[in-house]
């Protein structure tokens, strides 16, 4: 039996014109893949009628259609009519539909008006499905074989739909072929370079497998995925395919999941009881935010010192005004003063610094925009590294955070080493 065809078109003017970000595709790709089934293609129309019948047009070689969008109770949401026409049929009162109206309204405390009383009129050949989240109404209706399902563009009425309902008439009505995969985070070293690096290894890869880069500020995310029938079989593939690729780049990996870099750090320093904090010029407080978005943090951040203007690098972390002035505030000897400064103020076993020029504006011929100095200091001494990350002033910071999290990283391993990919519990306390 062979895998079937599913597309997605996304109605909406707001989404072409960038008001709304579609995150509704990218959820349903997920969803899909992780039941068996992929997604083909996603076409995004605006609220045309002539747009929308010919995005509709365009799908009749899928099997199955999954629309969102225009199901609301405006002027402009005109999916409900251009339906009819493409299917042939006219709208008609559904009291299934009023009454779900209904309830909701009253549950709310809300008046009924007219206008929503129309989104009971649904197409005549729909099979109406309950949407217990809201108003508008989710259809099924087929073509010549082609399922079309239609559901609202509100994205937590869209998910519940889908999970709730569409879901489990997908799964009964078409073959799913089983999907897994695997996501190897690294940093450290650019997607030609890792590329090049695992070349051999990936032109081997079986053939239902599949490798994809997906790099993004001073990191690279593999993902091995693939499809096979007998899902013992796929997955045993799967982590024998990681454990070659673990003994190719190690050096490279901080996570064997889809995590931050800065949620690998905190897994390490809860299991091993140690803390850090950080002393922040360029990055202005990153470091410190990030990893205060993890629930528990405070368990292994002590605080950050927000040193922007260079006398407080003085006043606050004793950094030797003599010392800025001899050697300029970008650089070694100031960045690693910070990072023993910090750990020193708030008594943490790691001291996390950056100090650069994030642009604009502000390079010199020495120090060029992008340029950052990261520090980290333990109880072992400070290292500290230059780096260069362009000219974007938003990337500089972001890059900057997660390699200051990455030198983190291998000062926490090099003050307790543990196995590459290991969680906490699989490396085991510092003795």
């Amino acid at each position: 039996m062979g895998r079937i065809i599913i597309k997605n078109i996304s109605i909406g003017d707001e989404l072409l014109i960038g008001q709304v970000i579609n995150t509704n595709t990218a959820w349903l790709g997920e969803q899909l893949s992780s039941a068996g089934f992929q997604l083909h293609s996603a076409l995004t129309v605006g609220d045309s009628e002539q747009a929308i019948l010919a995005a509709l047009q365009s799908c009749m070689d899928a099997d199955l259609v999954l629309v969102t969008g225009g199901l609301g109770p405006t002027a402009d949401d005109i999916t409900k009519p251009t339906v009819c026409k493409f299917f042939g049929t006219e709208l008609e009162f559904c009291q299934a539909a009023y009454d779900n109206v209904v309830s909701i309204f009253n549950r709310r405390g809300f008046p009924m008006s007219e206008r929503n009383r129309g989104q009971a009129m649904l197409p005549r050949l729909c099979q109406y499905i309950l949407n217990t989240y809201g108003t508008a109404p989710c259809m099924w209706l087929e073509k010549n074989g082609v399922v079309f399902a239609f559901m609202p563009g509100v994205p937590f009425e869209m998910k519940g739909i889908f999970t709730d309902e569409l879901l489990p008439r997908i799964k009964k009505r078409f073959h799913s072929v089983p999907y897994a995969k695997r996501v190897i985070m690294t940093t450290g070293i650019g997607e030609s370079f890792l590329a090049d690096k695992i070349k051999d290894w990936e032109d081997a890869l079986p053939e239902f497998l599949s490798l994809a880069y997906l790099p993004q500020h001073g990191m690279v995310r593999l993902r091995l995925s693939g499809q096979h029938e007998d899902a013992d079989f796929l997955n045993e593939t799967l982590e024998n395919e990681v454990e070659k690729l673990k003994n190719m780049i190690s050096e490279y990996i901080f996570a064997l999941q889809d995590q931050p870099i800065e949620r690998t750090v905190f897994d390490l320093l809860i299991y091993r009881g140690m803390t850090f904090a950080s002393a922040e010029s360029c990055t202005g407080g990153n470091i410190a935010h990030v990893i205060t978005l993890i629930p528990g943090s405070s368990e292994v951040f002590k605080g950050t010192a927000v040193t922007y203007a260079t006398p407080m690098k003085t006043k606050v972390l004793g950094v030797p005004a003599e010392t800025i002035e001899k050697h300029g505030v970008v650089s070694r000897e100031v960045v690693e003063g910070m990072a023993t400064g910090v750990r020193d103020l708030m008594e943490a076993d790691f001291g996390v610094a950056t100090t650069g020029v994030a642009g604009p504006s502000g390079g010199t011929e020495e120090n060029p925009v992008g340029t950052v100095w990261i520090g980290v200091a333990s109880v072992q001494g400070v290292v500290s590294k230059r780096f260069n990350f362009g000219k974007d002033r938003e990337n500089v910071i972001n890059r900057a955070t997660i390699m200051a999290y990455e030198m983190l990283r291998q000062q926490i391993l090099s003050n307790c080493p543990s196995p590459v990919g290991a969680t906490e519990q699989q490396a085991g306390p510092c003795s």
